[in-house]
C-alpha cells in the first residue's frame, strides 16, 4: 500500500505540481518614437512641444533614453530655430510612455521655411527591435497668432470671376469684421450692394480654413450678364472639390466659390485672392489705379 501511495503521489505531483514551474515567454522589450512624422506650428519662443517616446512593456525600475539631433541630416539648427530640453529623458518604473521637449524660435524661422529635426534615440541593444522606429522627423512651420482684426481695412482682389465676367483682373474692397464669430464681411465684393460674409477657422494652426456660412447672394444675372436668368439672383456657395484658406502671417486669403444660378445651373468654380493692404496702399490705387 504505500508503495502504491508513492506512485499516485509521484504522478500527481507530475500533472499538478508543475503548472507554477511552467516557463512563460517575455517578448523583449522595444522603445521607439510613437510617430515618425511631426509637425509644429511655431508662433513665437515660450511653447513646448512634446515628441511622445512609446516602450512595449512597462519595468519595474526607471529606463533613461538618450535623445541625439542628427545634426548632418537636420536643416534645423539647434539653438537658432529651435531649443530641446534634454537629451535624455525617462520612463518611470510602471509606465510605457515618455517625451522629449522642443521649443521653436519663431523669430529665426521664416514664414516660407520649413525647417526639420532628425531626432535618434539611444538604446541598449535589447530595446530595440525595429530600428526605423528610433528615428523622427520633425518640421517647424513658422504660424502667426490669429487676430481677426488684421482682416478688416482695404484687401485687393484677384479673381477668376473678374477675368472672365468684369474685363479685369483685380478689385479693391472694404472689410470688416465680426469679433464674436470670426467673421470677414466683404463689401460690395464683385456688385455694389451686395456683401459676403465668410468665417475664419483658428482651430488647426496648420491649416486655418475659411468656411463660407451659407448660400449667398453675389448680384443678378443682369449686372453679371447683361441679361435675366431664372430668378435673376447670382448666388455663390462653397464647392466640395476646394478647400478655403487663409495666412495670419501674410494676412492673405484664398477663397473658392461655386457660382450658379438656381434652377438654371452652376456658372462655374472660381477662385479669389485677397491681400490685405494698408490704407495707405489703398489711397493709392484708388488714386492711381493698379
Amino acid at each position: 500500500m504505500k508503495i502504491k501511495r508513492l506512485i499516485i503521489l509521484c504522478i500527481a505531483s507530475v500533472l499538478f505540481g508543475c503548472k507554477d514551474e511552467q516557463p512563460t515567454y517575455q517578448a523583449p522589450d522595444d522603445i521607439q518614437f510613437t510617430e515618425t512624422e511631426h509637425i509644429f506650428g511655431v508662433i513665437d519662443d515660450k511653447e513646448w512641444f512634446e515628441v511622445e517616446i512609446s516602450a512595449t512593456h512597462t519595468a519595474n525600475h526607471d529606463r533613461n533614453i538618450g535623445v541625439e539631433v542628427i545634426t548632418s541630416e537636420s536643416s534645423a539648427t539647434e539653438n537658432l530655430h529651435f531649443k530641446i530640453e534634454s537629451n535624455t529623458v525617462t520612463i518611470p518604473a510602471g509606465s510605457l510612455t515618455t517625451a522629449v521637449r522642443i521649443r521653436g524660435i519663431a523669430e529665426n524661422i521664416g514664414i516660407t521655411e520649413q525647417p526639420k529635426i532628425i531626432l535618434e534615440l539611444v538604446l541598449n541593444e535589447e530595446e530595440v527591435i525595429e530600428a526605423h522606429g528610433i528615428r523622427t522627423e520633425i518640421t517647424l512651420q513658422r504660424c502667426c497668432p490669429f487676430d481677426i482684426d488684421n482682416f478688416a481695412g482695404y484687401a485687393k482682389v484677384t479673381s477668376t470671376w473678374l477675368m472672365e465676367y468684369m474685363n479685369s483682373d483685380s478689385r479693391l474692397v472694404k472689410t470688416e469684421v465680426d469679433r464674436a464669430t470670426s467673421t470677414v464681411i466683404i463689401k460690395d465684393m464683385f456688385y455694389e450692394g451686395y456683401d459676403i460674409r465668410v468665417m475664419l477657422d483658428d482651430s488647426d494652426r496648420l491649416e486655418p480654413i475659411v468656411i463660407v456660412p451659407a448660400e449667398q447672394m453675389l448680384g443678378t444675372t443682369g449686372e453679371a450678364f447683361g441679361t435675366i436668368y431664372g430668378n435673376g439672383k447670382l448666388m455663390m456657395s462653397e464647392p466640395k472639390e476646394y478647400s478655403s484658406y487663409y495666412g495670419t502671417c501674410e494676412n492673405f486669403m484664398v477663397l473658392y466659390t461655386t457660382m450658379y444660378v438656381d434652377n438654371v445651373g452652376v456658372v462655374g468654380i472660381f477662385v479669389n485672392i485677397f491681400e490685405w493692404i494698408s490704407d495707405e496702399e489703398a489711397e493709392r490705387i484708388m488714386r492711381e489705379g493698379f
